[in-house]
């Protein structure tokens, strides 16, 4: 969910050249450096930041006039529509939500305030997991070949994200997202549709807190892999989170025990998942028969400090159906996802 980095900090490693020339010693008009100006009243941005974004909004801005103007549309005025950007920026909005998208792996994912940013840390960890699913896959040409789409299940799926990078790369998948968000539920849908997934990976409303687990099961039952990355962020971390992340990304979609636990360490969906993990998964000899052996069955992306809380639970689940278990760091270090095999 989160890497605890800014927005501008999350932009820098995922999309950012860097350019090493003071802005000074550049060339810009006097309307370019008063951008970069209300750019930099943002106090997360550097003046390095501040030149690239002002190039992706620009850049964001004359496209959607071509898009405009392809469809018989009289486009806004190009630096009316620079300026109101700039200012939103200025003030901290997140890039995400005033560009509108965000890369995550090969996709461009839509995103909308307040659902959450996709973090590159999540889009690194899903691209490992599914290299994993693939290299379990055997030859086509072999008897064990799988019988059957293996059955995936996004808990929390916000934009839906990772349920699309899975079945992007994973063609043999489909998966069904589940958030408690109804604007969240709808983007997962329009991205399915502009992603060209929809045929493999659907979205509906869930609680993952309803009395009824099976209200969560997909239109093929129970499912053989269950990923998510849920809220994890304890109430005292989130006091700290820069200004772009807490008020503009729903609080929902961050707080690991809700608003109202200021004492808790983020644990209460991580204890709530390995709950009702019998109600979800079916048996780890069906999959066999499937032909997913060696597929893991949970994979939960976990916050800072929350390793050991998040082992020891899943190892505890009810039913057992966890057993060989694995800490996967990010690409900046940080053990950041619990990955659980069946017995």
């Amino acid at each position: 969910m989160l890497g605890l980095r800014s927005s501008s900090s999350l932009t820098r490693i995922s999309r950012i050249q860097r350019l090493r020339t003071p802005v000074s010693s550049r060339k810009y008009s006097t309307s370019q450096l008063d951008h970069v100006q209300t750019l930099l009243r943002n106090s997360e941005l550097s003046e390095e930041d501040a030149i690239n974004e002002l190039r992706w909004i620009t850049q964001e801005v004359r496209e959607k006039a071509i898009r405009q103007i392809s469809r018989g549309r009289m486009p806004e005025v190009e630096d009316d529509s620079i300026a109101e950007k700039v200012e939103r920026r200025g003030k901290g909005e997140p890039i995400q939500y005033i560009l509108g998208t965000t890369d995550f792996g090969p996709l461009t994912i839509q995103c909308r305030r307040p659902v959450l940013i996709p973090r590159p840390e999540t889009a690194h960890l899903t691209q490992q997991l599914s290299s994993l699913i693939l290299s379990s896959i055997p030859p086509l040409s072999s008897r064990d070949r799988p019988s059957a789409p293996l059955n995936i299940l996004d808990l929390c799926s916000g934009t839906g994200c990772i349920g699309l990078l899975l079945a992007k790369l994973n063609p043999l998948s489909s998966v069904t997202g589940i958030d408690n968000s109804p604007v969240a539920v709808q983007l997962g849908m329009i991205n399915a549709r502009d992603s060209h997934l929809d045929d493999r990976v659907k979205f509906k409303y869930g609680n993952l807190f309803s009395t009824d687990p099976t209200s969560l099961l997909s239109s093929n039952g129970k499912y053989g892999m269950i990923i998510s990355n849920p809220p994890y962020v304890p109430y005292s971390q989130y006091q700290a989170l820069p200004a772009s992340v807490k008020e503009y990304e729903s609080p929902n979609a961050l707080l690991g025990d809700g608003l109202d636990d200021k004492e808790g360490k983020g644990l209460k969906y991580y204890e709530r998942i390995a709950e009702i993990l019998p109600d979800l998964l079916f048996d780890q000899e069906e999959l066999k028969v499937q032909g997913w052996k060696g597929v893991p069955r949970l994979a939960l992306e976990i916050g800072r400090g929350q390793t050991g809380d998040a082992v020891d639970i899943v190892k505890s689940s009810k039913g057992g159906l966890i057993g060989k278990m694995e800490v996967w760091k990010d690409q900046f270090g940080v053990e950041r996802m619990v990955v659980g095999w069946g017995k």
